[in-house]
């Protein structure tokens, strides 16, 4: 059988009148496009998708979840379900454009990067307090990590399956993999290319949270950076408890009676500690790696 070169996985937990509006758009393009194919993953919806295509055409796959696994765990499970080189993922809400989507990864390989993300142009007024979150979200991600992000959970993506592997296991399976996978990008010094993409308004109901999602995006950010450079996690920690003490024990010789010994010295050993911890993580990691 002939393997696809391109494949675009779509994990689908939607109303029915919302997915068949975008499966029937991608039918058109995907059919008029040689090797490329489709995979849907059936996240635990309550309707049948057995009738929406016929899935023993090599075009189209569909894989189905007993019960609602996640937005990762459905991508992953789509991932491993084809053998193509070039993949992309798209919200099957139709807020992006899967022409756009085709067309980047028809010429993903001569763009030379790792992983093409489409930075969202917003068609609509979105929430004061959404556009806050996510600037603040990206400005964070672009110190911690040295690099600007621009938008760190846009959605719709190209890259090599090969490279998506290598992480794998790191993805979760609820939230959230497409943050998740620029930071790895980012950490294995990958080359980003960011494509304007309008972004429409979706069908149905945002599933983001300004007030609980802020807390998982911060948990996830330190997440990676601690997997990928333990050293400079623990080492800047570090750091800053032995800066502390030096800084105490100077201020209680210049303006105490008595020196501060007991707290300089409990600041200056924890400071010690954080950065051996550093250096076992940091070996743990190149252990790994190798």
């Amino acid at each position: 059988m002939e393997i696809n070169k391109f494949c675009i996985v779509v994990p689908v937990y939607e109303k029915k009148e919302n997915f068949l509006n975008f499966f029937e758009n991608a039918k058109k393009l995907i059919k008029t496009n040689e090797k490329f194919e489709i995979v849907i993953v059936n996240d635990g919806n309550n309707y049948s998708f057995d009738d929406l295509a016929d899935w023993s055409d090599n075009k189209f796959h569909l894989v189905n979840n007993k019960k609602n696994l996640g937005y990762g765990a459905s991508i992953k499970k789509g991932v491993l379900e084809t053998n193509a080189e070039i993949l992309a993922i798209i919200d099957a809400d139709n807020s992006y454009d899967i022409e756009q989507l085709i067309g980047l990864m028809k010429n993903f390989e001569s763009d030379k990067c790792d992983l093409i993300v489409g930075k969202r142009i917003f068609k609509y007024k979105d929430s004061i307090l959404k556009i806050v979150f996510r600037k603040l979200i990206n400005k964070l991600s672009s110190i911690i990590f040295n690099f600007k992000v621009e938008d760190i959970n846009s959605g719709l993506r190209v890259f090599y399956r090969e490279d998506f592997l290598k992480d794998i296991k790191i993805f979760p399976d609820q939230f959230s993999l497409s943050s998740t996978q620029t930071l790895c990008t980012i950490s294995r010094n990958k080359e980003i290319k960011y494509i304007n993409t309008d972004y429409s308004k979706r069908e149905g109901k945002s599933k983001i949270s300004v007030l609980i999602d802020p807390f998982k995006f911060f948990y996830l950010i330190f997440k990676i950076f601690l997997i990928f450079s333990p050293m400079k996690f623990f080492g800047y920690i570090g750091i800053f408890f032995i800066s502390l003490s030096l800084m105490i024990l100077l201020f209680s010789f210049l303006f105490l009676e008595n020196i501060l010994d007991l707290s300089f010295l409990i600041l200056f050993i924890s400071g010690i500690n954080f950065i051996f911890f550093g250096l076992i993580g940091e070996i743990i990691r190149i252990n790994n790696k190798n």
